[in-house]
């Protein structure tokens, strides 16, 4: 009895040391097996190919780190990205589905980063964009846009707080729309150009 015991411990130490020496063990992707908790937002049903069948996107909170969910109409998840959190509370509060040109859109995710307060309490809210090309779900990239949101607590209890508006429009007229925050007269536009978003 010994023996065949002493084997099949024997044998699964040699399987636990070949996997971790084969990178197996490491290559896991089950969600559950890095995060301890998991919450995910109603599934947001919309066409984002623009082929007249329902895709989805969720939200999702792992552990305290926001991320966003694209899903194609048989609910294989095609995308996943990690959005940069700074402190508590932060979410995806909005988002907004817009068409760049004939072959492009995008999504621009209105992203509360989170507040921190230490000494003072700060919050700040930043745009991302998740652009889909050739209305490929498959290819979808993702840009780290600018704040449209900010939030702060001054000396003597003092608060002070801005917000950007975020606009589409065509500012060029060349058919293709231009991304655009603005605060008075401090405005800044991000075209897309060769794949990716520049900013003036």
């Amino acid at each position: 009895m010994l023996c065949v015991f002493s084997l099949s411990a024997f044998s699964q130490d040699e399987r636990y040391f070949r996997s971790i020496f084969s990178g197996d063990l490491f290559d896991r992707k089950d969600d559950a097996y890095y995060y301890k908790v998991k919450v995910e937002s109603p599934k947001y049903v919309i066409d984002l190919n623009r082929d007249s069948k329902d895709d989805y996107f969720q939200t999702i909170k792992m552990d305290g780190n926001d991320f966003i969910s694209i899903h194609d109409e048989y609910g294989r998840e095609t995308f996943r990205t990690m959005l940069e959190t700074k402190g508590k509370n932060s979410s995806i509060f909005q988002v907004s589905f817009k068409q760049v040109d004939k072959n492009t859109d995008v999504l621009i995710l209105h992203f509360y980063e989170g507040e921190t307060q230490s000494a003072i309490f700060e919050g700040t809210a930043r745009l991302y964009f998740l652009t889909i090309p050739n209305r490929d779900l498959k290819n979808i990239t993702v840009t780290k846009g600018p704040f449209f949101w900010m939030e702060k607590e001054k000396a003597a209890g003092k608060y002070y707080n801005r917000r950007y508006t975020v606009n589409t429009l065509d500012y060029n007229k060349d058919g293709s729309r231009e991304i655009s925050v603005s605060y008075n007269h401090i405005t800044r536009i991000y075209f897309y150009r060769n794949g990716s978003w520049q900013y003036l």
